[in-house]
């Protein structure tokens, strides 16, 4: 847990993260900047890391530890699959 993370605050980061399913669309910020958006290619089973797939078919991995911050995005738009 971060420094500025309360005990709620960390508790909703792990519901959201062990909550997302392949084909969900996401946005990962980082200082209220949006650095990645795509859609949630897969996840492991506790939820702390997922595979993101982008507009052009880039995957990349994230773990829930990692800076950002992970919103999901609406579900219309060029990362529906």
């Amino acid at each position: 847990m971060a420094f500025f993370d309360s005990p709620s605050a960390h508790n909703r980061r792990i519901a959201l993260w062990t909550s997302l399913e392949p084909g969900d669309n996401v946005l990962l910020r980082m200082h209220g900047f949006v650095h990645h958006r795509g859609t949630v290619d897969d996840r492991t089973e506790d939820g702390s890391t997922i595979w993101v797939v982008d507009r052009i078919g880039d995957r990349r991995l994230f773990h829930i530890e990692d800076e950002y911050e992970l919103d999901l995005a609406p579900a219309s738009g060029p990362f529906r699959r």
